[in-house]
C-alpha cells in the first residue's frame, strides 16, 4: 500500500479506501517490530492511538445515543464521548491487535464516495468464512474517519444504540454513565 507524504496529505487526504489500506500497512508494520507477541508499552501505546485514530467516536457515539443525544446537556454530550470513546478504543485495540497477531490480510474491494461521505466494503478470511465489513466514512476536519462498521450486516452504532435505549427506558442517563465508568475501569485495570 502506498504511504502518503505529510505534504500530500495536507494538500489533498488520500480516498477513503487508500485511507484505510495505509492504515491498515502502518498497524502491521508497527505490530512487525516486535519480535514476540508482547507488545512493549511503547508499542502497546503507539499501536493504540494509531488505531483509535481512524475512528470519529463523537459521531459514533451520537449514533449509539440517537434521539436520547439532543436531550442532553453540553457537558454531559463531553462525559458521554469521553467515556465511551475509552470503552470502544480498549475494545477495538484488543480487537485490531488479535486481527493483526493471526496475520489475516484485510481485502479492501471498493468505495463509493459521495462528497464528505463514503462507503468501503472489505471482506476478512476466517478459518472458516469470510466476514464483510462495510466502513462508513466521512470527511472531518479535512480527514476521512470511520463512524461505524457494519459487520456481516450488523451495524455497530446500531448496536450500542439498543443497548442503551433498553437501559434510558429504564434508568435515567446518569446511571448509564455510572455503568459506562465502570466498564471504562475494568477495561483500563487490564
Amino acid at each position: 500500500a502506498a504511504v502518503f507524504s505529510s505534504e500530500q496529505a495536507m494538500s489533498s487526504p488520500p480516498v477513503p479506501l487508500d485511507f484505510l489500506r495505509t492504515y491498515d500497512a502502518v498497524a502491521c508494520s508497527i505490530l512487525a517490530q516486535t519480535a514476540s507477541d508482547a507488545l512493549t508499552a511503547t508499542q502497546r501505546q503507539q499501536l493504540k492511538k494509531h488505531i483509535n485514530s481512524a475512528f470519529d467516536f463523537a459521531k459514533l457515539g451520537k449514533l449509539a445515543l440517537a434521539d436520547h443525544w439532543e436531550r442532553r446537556s453540553a457537558d454531559e454530550k463531553a462525559l458521554f464521548v469521553d467515556t465511551f470513546e475509552s470503552i470502544v478504543g480498549e475494545q477495538n485495540f484488543s480487537s485490531f491487535v488479535d486481527y493483526y497477531n493471526k496475520n489475516i490480510k484485510i481485502d479492501f474491494l471498493d468505495e463509493e464516495v459521495e462528497q464528505n461521505k463514503a462507503l468501503v466494503r472489505a471482506k476478512v478470511p476466517t478459518r472458516n468464512d469470510t466476514v464483510d465489513i462495510i466502513y462508513l466514512m466521512h470527511r472531518r476536519e479535512g480527514q476521512w474517519r470511520v463512524y461505524d462498521l457494519v459487520i456481516d450486516e450488523a451495524s455497530t452504532a446500531t448496536g450500542y444504540y439498543k443497548r442503551y435505549a433498553r437501559f434510558l427506558n429504564k434508568k435515567p442517563f446518569e446511571q448509564l454513565l455510572a455503568q459506562l465508568e465502570k466498564q471504562r475501569d475494568r477495561l483500563l485495570a487490564r
